[in-house]
C-alpha cells in the first residue's frame, strides 16, 4: 500500500473514526484504525463491537492498494501534530510509514485478517431524515438513561417506529424523558427498538453541521449514513419496561416556572443539600416557590422566586442532580411542572410549542425528611 494525501483530509478521516477505537478491547486489533485503499479512494474504518464507524474520501493519490490495520493511539496523535501538507502513508514488511516533510512515524501494523468484517450501507438505503432533529431527540433522553449493568435494557434508549412518527424514551428508574415527533419517513410497521447509548452519542456527535441524514433499521443493529460516513449501533435485547405505566394521570396542580431563575436556585441551595439524598425541598403556593436544603453539619439554604401556581401550598422533594438534569436538557425558556403530592411523580414540560417534539420529562419523589 501506498497513497499519499493532505494532512488535513486524513486528519478529519481520523477524527470521526478515532473515538470509535475500543478502550480496553477484547481483540487486540480493536485497537486499530483500519485503512483500505482501492480504486482512488481511502476508507478508515473503526470498531468496538458495539459499533463501528466508516468515513471515506477521494482526495487521495493512490500509487498502491491495499489493507492495513494500524495501531490508533501513536498514528492519530502524529497525523494530529503535522502541519498542513502533503502526508504519504505506505506500508513494507509488515510495518506503516507515514512521512510528511522531515517527519515520519514507523510502526508495526497487525493482522488485517483479524479485523471484523464491517457491513456497508449503500447510498439511497434507508430513510431521509433531519440529521439536526434526530440529534436533538437523543439529547433530550440520553440524560435519563440507567447506568445499572444488571438492567441491560435500560442502558440504552428506547425508539417507538411508526409510520408518522418517532419516539425516544430512557429511563433509569428515577427519572424518565420521551420525546415524541412526528416524521414524514417511509417506515411501514409499528416497531420497538433499544438503541445502545454510546453509539447514539456517537451520531450526535457526526450529525453536528450535517443537514440530512440516512438512518437504516436491521434485525440487530440500526445504520446511519451522513454524507460519506457510515455508523452501525447495536440494538440491546428487551424488553424494556411498561414505562407508560409510571406516568401519571391525574397530576392536576400546575407550576410554572422560568427555566433559567429555576436552575440558578436549585444550584445555589444545593450547596448545603445532603451528600447522601441530594436532597432540596420545594414549597409551593399562590405567586411564590420556596427551595431549600439542609446538610447533616447543620447549614441551610433558602432561595425563593416567583412562579404561576393555581392549587393549594404542598411541599415536595428532589434530588437535586436530577432535577438539574432535567433543567439542563428540556430547551425551553419556560417551564410547566404537574404535581400532586409530594408522593408522587412530577411531570415536566416544556410551556408552549417545542419545536423538536412533545417532551415529557418525570421526576421521582424523594421522601421528605424533617427539617
Amino acid at each position: 500500500m501506498k497513497f499519499t494525501i493532505q494532512q488535513e483530509d486524513l486528519q478529519k478521516a481520523l477524527a470521526i473514526v478515532a473515538n470509535v477505537v475500543a478502550n480496553k478491547p477484547v481483540m487486540p486489533v480493536l485497537n486499530c484504525v483500519l485503512l483500505e485503499v482501492d480504486k482512488g479512494r481511502l476508507t478508515v474504518s473503526s470498531s468496538n463491537l458495539d459499533m463501528s464507524v466508516t468515513t471515506s474520501t477521494d482526495k487521495v493519490t493512490v500509487k498502491d492498494g491495499g489493507r492495513l490495520a494500524v495501531p490508533a493511539a501513536k498514528f492519530v496523535s502524529f497525523v494530529r501534530s503535522l502541519p498542513a501538507g502533503e502526508v504519504v502513508v505506505s506500508e513494507k514488511g509488515g510495518r506503516v510509514s507515514v512521512v510528511a516533510g522531515k517527519s515520519s512515524l514507523s510502526e508495526q501494523v497487525m493482522d488485517v485478517a483479524m479485523f471484523p468484517s464491517l457491513p456497508g450501507m449503500p447510498e439511497g438505503e434507508g430513510h431521509e431524515v433531519d440529521a439536526g432533529v434526530l440529534a436533538r431527540m437523543v439529547r433530550a433522553t440520553s440524560y435519563a438513561v440507567s447506568r445499572d449493568e444488571t438492567r441491560p435494557a435500560l442502558l440504552g434508549i428506547l425508539w417507538e417506529l411508526k409510520p408518522t412518527s418517532l419516539a425516544m424514551i430512557a429511563t433509569d428508574a428515577h427519572r424518565l424523558a420521551r420525546i415524541e415527533r412526528k416524521m414524514d419517513w417511509t417506515v411501514t410497521e409499528v416497531r420497538s427498538v433499544i438503541a445502545d447509548t454510546p453509539g447514539l452519542l456517537q451520531f450526535v456527535r457526526l450529525a453536528e453541521g450535517v443537514e440530512s441524514a440516512r438512518v437504516k433499521f436491521g434485525d440487530n443493529q440500526i445504520s446511519f449514513r451522513l454524507g460519506e460516513t457510515v455508523l452501525h449501533i447495536r440494538l440491546l435485547e428487551g424488553p424494556f419496561p411498561d414505562y407508560t405505566a409510571v406516568i401519571p394521570q391525574a397530576n392536576n396542580l400546575q407550576m410554572i416556572v422560568d427555566r433559567e431563575a429555576l436552575n440558578t436556585a436549585a444550584r445555589r441551595v444545593s450547596i448545603t443539600a445532603d451528600r447522601v439524598t441530594s436532597q432540596i425541598r420545594l414549597g409551593v403556593e399562590a405567586g411564590r416557590l420556596e427551595l431549600s436544603a439542609s446538610g447533616t453539619d447543620g447549614s441551610r439554604t433558602e432561595d425563593e422566586m416567583p412562579v404561576e401556581f393555581d392549587g393549594e401550598a404542598m411541599e415536595i422533594g428532589f434530588n437535586y442532580t436530577y432535577l438539574l438534569d432535567v433543567l439542563k436538557n428540556v430547551g425551553a425558556d419556560t417551564l410547566r411542572f404537574s404535581l400532586r403530592d409530594s408522593q408522587s411523580a412530577a411531570l415536566v414540560r416544556p410551556e408552549g410549542e417545542a419545536p423538536d417534539g412533545d417532551l415529557l420529562c418525570l421526576l421521582m419523589p424523594l421522601r421528605l425528611t424533617s427539617e
